[in-house]
C-alpha cells in the first residue's frame, strides 16, 4: 500500500501495482510505503487512512490466473502461501483446476478484500487493461499533484514471460474460470 498526500493506493497482486508503485516513485509524488512484514499487499480494512481517497486496480480473472501462474513459474512458488502450496503445478491447466477446486472464485474474493464489498466499495477501481489512463484518472480524482506526461512515458514493469511459460486455456477450462469468477467479471464490467 502506498500512502500519498491525499490518497491511498491499495496494491492487489498481479494487477499492475508494481508499475503504479514505480511510476509514483519516479515522478516524485510524495508517498510512504505501508508494509506489514515487508509485504505491500494490504487490504482495505488495513488502510490506515480510510478518510483519504482510496484506489486500486483489478484485472480480468481469466488473465489474472495466467499472470499468477507465469509469475510463480518465473519467480518461484511460496510454500507458506496456502494457495501456492495446494495449487502448485508446472502445468498451467493443472494449476487452474486446483485453484477452481480448492479456491473457487479466487479473484472475486481477493479483489473484494482490497476494494470492499459491492455495497461499500473504495472510491476508485481501475483496470490493469487501462492502467495508464485509469491511474491518471485516479490521481486527478484524488486531487494529487503530478505530471501526466511522465506517467504516459513510463515503461512497463514486472511483466511475465509469455513466451517461456505457455498459459493457454482450453475452451472448457476458460468457461469454468469465467463461471467461478462471474461475480468479479460482472462487477468490474468485463463482459
Amino acid at each position: 500500500m502506498l500512502i500519498l498526500p491525499k490518497s491511498c493506493f491499495l496494491h492487489i497482486p498481479k494487477t499492475g501495482g508494481t508499475w503504479v508503485t514505480q511510476v509514483i516513485r519516479k515522478i516524485g509524488i510524495p508517498h510512504e510505503e505501508f508494509l506489514v512484514d515487508g509485504d505491500p499487499h494490504r487490504g482495505v480494512k488495513e488502510c490506515p487512512h480510510p478518510e483519504r481517497f482510496r484506489f486500486a486496480f483489478v484485472r480480468h480473472p481469466v488473465v489474472a490466473y495466467q499472470s499468477y501462474w507465469r509469475h510463480k513459474m518465473g519467480g518461484g512458488w511460496n510454500p507458506p502461501n496456502q494457495m501456492d502450496r495446494v495449487c502448485r503445478s508446472d502445468e498451467f491447466e493443472t494449476f487452474v483446476v486446483n485453484v477452481l477446486k480448492y479456491f473457487p472464485g479466487f479473484c472475486t474474493h481477493v479483489y473484494e478484500q482490497y476494494v470492499g464489498p459491492p455495497e461499500d466499495p473504495i472510491e476508485f477501481v481501475g483496470k490493469q487493461e487501462n492502467l495508464v489512463e485509469d491511474l491518471i484518472t485516479a490521481l486527478k480524482c484524488a486531487g494529487e499533484t503530478f505530471n501526466e506526461s511522465s506517467i504516459r512515458a513510463f515503461p512497463p514493469q514486472n511483466v511475465s514471460d509469455r513466451t517461456r511459460f505457455n498459459a493457454a486455456y482450453t475452451p472448457k477450462l476458460e468457461r469454468l474460470v469465467r463461471e467461478a469468477e462471474w461475480a468479479a467479471i460482472e462487477r468490474y464490467g468485463y463482459e
